[in-house]
């Protein structure tokens, strides 16, 4: 899956790592050569900003990487400058300068030991880092264990390396990825994650290994361990199946009385499959009898998730 030109943003200086410790929701100084993180932005009411991966490279072990939704670079850049004041920190943007690939499917890790013999990939923990060739930056996605690997690979070497792995893995479309990522119920920014409105735990940030209870504090720090050791959260992130083929995004659903639970975030028309952001309360008391444009529909946990009711989505549903 090419993701193109992702949205790529350096960090660099004596005091950049103290300093973006301090925003994020994770451990900045867990990040290395051979461990990638994924980490967030929130305000101080604990609501969700940005969202990206955190990562350095064999080739500049300084610097500080965040790979991010191409659209979001320069907001997220203006976010972080206005917390920089006087610290001694660089902040770049350095988009145009890589292209990332998503390997993602059962037969991705056979794809990565064919392009790259000898690399240990098949013990690899989550958010494991490899430097496989010179400049080319492979990690497996520190979110979820369905969520296959990303490949970060500099513009001068774009065309011979995505030649070299359409050979090996067959390309996939958005379509594709979209599917999949419903799947495993693996939220996105714009979508179940909403700048200024959607809280992290809601969308399930924590069990996407995303937020550090143990690290000091940080902007939203807060209302997020509040929310989490208070179990106050009245949202959850939910899979549907069982919706019609067009037309469901944004859609509505539904108690029997009409009563709005919540919306549809994502959906994929080839599979009838959809996430939604519902009320845990309402899902809870009638999981069974909840409609979408008047039509009944199946609501899930995702398999991931680590609270308690409501039943899960079965693991052996086929991804188209």
């Amino acid at each position: 899956m090419d993701f193109g030109q992702p949205g790529l943003v350096t960090l660099s200086g004596p005091d950049h790592l103290e300093f973006f410790g301090g925003l994020t929701t994770n451990q900045v100084r867990h990040v290395s050569t051979t461990r990638t993180l994924y980490s967030a932005l929130l305000t101080p009411q604990g609501r969700y900003l940005y969202d990206f991966t955190m990562a350095k490279t064999a080739t500049a072990p300084d610097r500080l990487l965040l790979v991010t939704e191409s659209d979001d670079v320069s907001a997220l850049i203006r976010q972080i400058t206005f917390y920089r004041l006087r610290a001694p920190v660089q902040i770049n943007n350095d988009q145009t300068r890589c292209h990332l690939l998503g390997l993602i499917g059962p037969a991705a890790g056979l794809a990565i030991g064919r392009l790259f013999p000898g690399l240990a990939w098949a013990d690899a923990a989550l958010g494991a880092t490899f430097t496989p060739e010179p400049d080319l930056h492979l990690w497996r996605d520190p979110r979820h264990a369905g969520f296959g690997w990303r490949l970060l690979i500099p513009e001068a070497q774009w065309s011979s390396m995505s030649t070299r792995l359409t050979v090996a893995l067959p390309p996939a479309g958005w379509t594709a990825w979209e599917a999949c990522r419903i799947h495993h119920a693996l939220p996105r920014g714009g979508q179940e994650l909403i700048p200024q409105e959607t809280l992290p735990l809601e969308a399930g940030l924590l069990e996407m290994n995303g937020v550090d209870f143990g690290k000091g504090c940080y902007v939203g720090q807060e209302t997020t361990a509040r929310t989490q050791h208070r179990g106050t959260i009245k949202k959850r992130l939910f899979q549907i199946t069982g919706l019609p083929g067009a037309g469901a995004l944004g859609a509505t659903v539904q108690r029997p009385d009409g009563k709005e639970v919540g919306s549809i975030t994502s959906h994929c028309p080839q599979t009838g499959a959809a996430l939604a952001m519902l009320r845990l309360s309402d899902v809870e008391d009638a999981p069974e009898s909840l409609q979408v444009q008047g039509k009944p529909v199946t609501v899930h946990k995702p398999s991931w998730a680590q609270w308690s009711g409501c039943p899960e989505l079965s693991s052996t549903q086929p991804v188209s």
